[in-house]
């Protein structure tokens, strides 16, 4: 089955939507996307439908957050297309991370880079094989910089000054082939993994009946 992307039309609907619950704790639609390409580009893929409450903040448990079942249904399709538009810009190496300018009008990543941080979370103990790979692990580095600049402790902040925006420039060209570089980490693990154990089932003595 061919992949059909979500129009643009889609894409308003899904940022209205998260908007309208931004007072609820709701993630952006920047902010979704850096947390989408976590699960994706990540160890284990976990469903879009599974991290409603991640997303949604409080209004996950605001029986009035949406006017029907059906509107539910709408908007919880729409993170689904969001999120097979980014698996298929994996698959086919073309991933861009969705930035949108500030009230400032200055792009900065931060929402886009914390939400991945977000992702990560969910399997904090799977990405600890690429923090624990010399060669990999740097590919976490612009992801990390951006995603704790604004952290509240500032001894969790990777500058004490601010950075300045040529900087800045080099870590968002450098947050797609991250993300790619990040994906094809796991996904070499993942198929060494699927083989081993496929070997072990070859190797396994047939019981008798």
């Amino acid at each position: 089955m061919s992949h059909k992307p979500l129009s643009e039309q889609d894409y308003q609907r899904l940022s209205a939507t998260l908007a309208r619950f931004a007072g609820h704790g709701c993630m952006n639609l920047e902010r979704l996307d850096g947390f989408f390409a976590a699960l994706l580009a990540g160890p284990e893929a976990v469903r879009p439908a599974d991290c409603l409450p991640l997303i949604l903040g409080d209004a996950f448990d605001d029986e009035s957050a949406f006017p029907s079942e059906k509107a539910l249904e709408q908007f919880v399709a729409l993170l689904r297309g969001h999120w097979q538009d980014i698996a298929e810009a994996l698959k086919q190496g073309e991933f861009q991370p969705w930035l949108d300018a500030d009230a400032a009008g200055q792009t900065t990543g931060n929402d886009w880079a914390e939400g991945f941080a977000a992702g990560m979370e969910l399997l904090n103990d799977d990405w600890g094989l690429l923090f624990d790979s010399p060669d990999n692990a740097p590919l976490l580095e612009p992801i990390m910089i951006l995603g704790f600049e604004r952290h509240p402790d500032p001894e969790m902040r990777p500058f004490v000054d601010a950075i300045d925006a040529e900087t800045r420039a080099e870590l968002l060209a450098s947050l797609s082939p991250s993300v790619h570089g990040i994906h094809d980490f796991f996904a070499a693990i993942r198929r060494q993994l699927e083989q081993e154990e496929q070997e072990l089932e070859r190797e396994e003595p047939r019981r008798p009946h």
